[in-house]
């Protein structure tokens, strides 16, 4: 009985998987080239700038500031963005989705941490602002 394994398990060893068509494997090439296509949602890291400086250009443009805030609105208007950041701390494929239209697609979440440095270069003092933000984006998908 040991020698029959002993065989077969000679004979298992010595197989070898036979090599892919030549057109599956031009087929899972063309399906697994790079899509060169402009992220849509590029924009939305763009968001927590565009605020800062339009919070700081308002600040800015005020002639004068009322009574009752005084020398505190003064500091407040003296601080200027200088740094903007997007961290990526985790993304998951959500699965398949089928969209309106039939077509096949999968379902990307990516959430980040967008963190905005203002400084008052006159008083040298920071102040950090971080907002976590959720990307989800639908990728189509090409069974062939």
């Amino acid at each position: 009985m040991d020698d029959e394994l002993l065989k077969l398990e000679a004979e298992l060893k010595a197989l070898r998987p036979a090599a892919p068509a030549p057109e599956l494997q031009a087929r899972v090439a063309r399906e697994l080239a790079p899509v060169a296509r402009p992220s849509p949602s590029w924009w939305w890291s763009a968001v927590p700038a565009a605020a800062a400086l339009a919070i700081a250009l308002v600040l800015a443009g005020r002639k004068e500031p009322p009574a009752d805030e005084g020398l505190a609105a003064a500091q407040v208007a003296a601080f200027r963005p200088v740094a903007a950041e997007k961290v990526l701390y985790a993304a998951a494929d959500e699965g398949p989705v089928t969209l309106a239209d039939g077509t096949e697609a999968r379902r990307v979440r990516s959430s980040y941490v967008d963190t905005i440095t203002w400084k008052n270069p006159r008083t040298n003092a920071s102040l950090k602002w971080s907002v976590p933000r959720d990307e989800v984006r639908v990728v189509p998908v090409s069974f062939q």
